[in-house]
């Protein structure tokens, strides 16, 4: 009786964490709360020569995105936006409306972060020599965009920072950071460190405006000649 009852206390304990949790909610298109993270990839390259203001621009989500305690977004969930303005030396981009499969929802979002394909594909690959060796990525150690390193075994595993402080866990849905609080969500982090902030691997761009509301992202450029070349990513936030 004592092993039944402690292989039932080990069930119940597996289905109370993030991970098993995230496997149990509904992929769906639902509101996500002020906060909620977006991490979104680039898939065509942006040039001012081939940009005109109003011109439609979509992104997609690179991983699972909580929403609530009981639905996700699901990976490649749409999020469209268009060109507000665009020149040689700036690019504003409004987005505002997710979309999956035939429904839409209105979004309000900020730039928090943003990455060049070069480093998000570094983001994919394992750090050591060791890593390099082992032919399943389930079981590499990665380094995240800003610092962090993700530590996986048989596909999950945990998050670390700098100081080597647990900060998340990684899973076949994606890369989160933990919840501050029991009643606040893991905040998805694609590629991302939990502290990433600003442009990586933009030489010739700047942030001029993050966003938020109804006010558009705005990148300023050095130089008139910039590209956003596919496979970059955005880490957007929800806003109010």
């Amino acid at each position: 009786m004592r092993n039944l009852i402690a292989i039932l206390v080990l069930f119940a304990a597996a289905a109370l964490s993030p991970q098993a949790s995230a496997a149990r909610r509904t992929k769906d298109l639902a509101p996500p709360p002020p906060g909620a993270t977006l991490p979104v990839l680039i898939n065509h390259t942006l040039k001012a020569q081939h940009l005109h203001a109003g011109q439609a621009i979509t992104v997609q989500l690179l991983q699972t995105v909580p929403v609530s305690s009981q639905v996700d977004l699901p990976a490649g969930t749409k999020l469209d936006g268009h060109v507000v303005n665009v020149s040689a030396s700036s690019l504003s981009i409004l987005f505002d409306r997710l979309r999956w499969k035939d429904r839409t929802l209105p979004v309000r979002v900020r730039l928090i972060a943003a990455a060049g394909f070069m480093d998000v594909y570094r983001a994919k690959l394992p750090l050591g020599a060791t890593d390099r060796s082992i032919t399943n990525p389930g079981d590499w150690t990665t380094a995240q965009i800003g610092g962090d390193e993700v530590y996986l075994s048989g596909g999950s595993g945990k998050v670390y920072d700098c100081y080597s402080k647990p900060v998340g866990f990684a899973d076949f849905s994606g890369v989160y950071a933990s919840p501050s609080s029991p009643d606040q969500l893991p905040r998805a982090m694609g590629p991302f460190s939990t502290t990433a902030s600003g442009l990586y691997g933009f030489s010739k761009l700047s942030i001029a405006s993050a966003g938020g509301a109804n006010a558009p992202i705005t990148l300023a450029a050095s130089k008139p000649r910039w590209r956003i070349s596919n496979g970059s990513a955005f880490l957007l936030e929800v806003v109010r």
